[in-house]
């Protein structure tokens, strides 16, 4: 069988065609739906923590909690966008690019992707992630549970992009083959020319 139907590939095939371009910063659309999905998140784990009364409060000072929770969300953001080269590597041998595209950290690649792989990539930091934290977030001292809560409301929402990717690529025909250029994902069809 071959394996570019389950991983990608450098070369677009000659009889495929631009189908479509999404560029999550520019399209409005986008940019307000992952605003939303955002926010959505971030009030759902504030209504949880409020409903169950989660023991989210910390002995330490709040300028040390404030300093620990921002320097492990920095750490978090490398490992996010790591997590997701490392899937792409795994994935496809090829060796991802990254970049601050500021306020944001991104990963891209050369490679055109089939649906499964590009959702596989998209997804994996953010359930690799969740299950690390909701571990933690059980076995940390109490002084740390209200950091790792933050960071895993964090992880859900701040991975709103890669959920709009993955939707993206559920939409698109199984035979699609998509582009992640970061901030820019383009969808490429057999036989078709771009939606203008």
């Amino acid at each position: 069988m071959n394996t570019q139907q389950h991983r990608g590939t450098l070369e677009l095939p000659t009889n495929y065609h631009r189908y479509l371009t999404v560029d999550f910063k520019k399209d409005r659309k986008f940019s307000v739906t992952l605003q939303g999905i955002f926010l959505a998140v971030i009030l759902i784990a504030v209504t949880v923590a409020l409903i169950f009364d989660l023991p989210l409060t910390s002995g330490w000072n709040p300028v040390v909690t404030t300093l620990a929770t921002l320097l492990l969300l920095l750490v978090y953001m490398a490992a996010h966008e790591a997590t997701h080269g490392v899937t792409l590597r795994l994935l496809t041998g090829t060796q991802p690019s990254y970049a601050v595209r500021f306020p944001f950290l991104a990963t891209s690649s050369p490679l055109y992707l089939t649906r499964g792989s590009t959702v596989i990539v998209a997804l994996a930091p953010c359930l690799i992630w969740g299950a690390v934290l909701v571990t933690a977030l059980l076995l940390v001292p109490v002084d740390l549970r209200l950091t790792v809560y933050i960071l895993l409301a964090l992880n859900f929402a701040g991975s709103a992009g890669d959920y709009l990717e993955a939707v993206l690529a559920l939409r698109q025909r199984r035979e699609a083959l998509l582009q992640d250029e970061g901030d820019c994902v383009h969808v490429f069809l057999p036989g078709r020319a771009e939606n203008t």
